[in-house]
């Protein structure tokens, strides 16, 4: 690959406008969520670690090990935003305090981390 396609390739990464938002794994009546600042990004993450068995979460690990097609993942809440360089961490942090007060049982997806 040439400098210049890479150079191109570069700009258009730092451009690129990712879904912001809080984004659910749900199986039947138990959530788990996180802020997300690129929701493909984090799906095909957890969904990796999931199906290798990695994930941080033990509860969430052990229940998607237990049923796999019950898992159901969503972008609950989509941050507007006009700059992906902008500081946006306020904003999610209300979208996900939002989500909280309709869905209080919800649970952290990483261990450690506060809903």
């Amino acid at each position: 690959m040439n400098t210049e396609r890479k150079k191109e390739l570069r700009e258009q990464y730092k451009t690129r406008h990712p879904d912001m938002g809080v984004v659910c794994w749900r199986c039947g009546d138990q959530r788990w969520v996180m802020i997300s600042k690129d929701a493909k990004a984090d799906y095909n993450g957890t969904s990796f670690q999931l199906q290798l068995g990695t994930w941080p979460n033990r509860g969430m690990q052990k229940r998607y090990q237990d049923q796999p097609d019950a898992f159901v993942w969503s972008l609950e809440k989509k941050l507007d935003y006009e700059d992906p360089q902008d500081d946006l961490s306020d904003d999610l942090q209300l979208l996900l305090m939002e989500f909280m007060e309709e869905y209080p049982d919800a649970q952290p997806m990483r261990p450690g981390k506060k809903v």
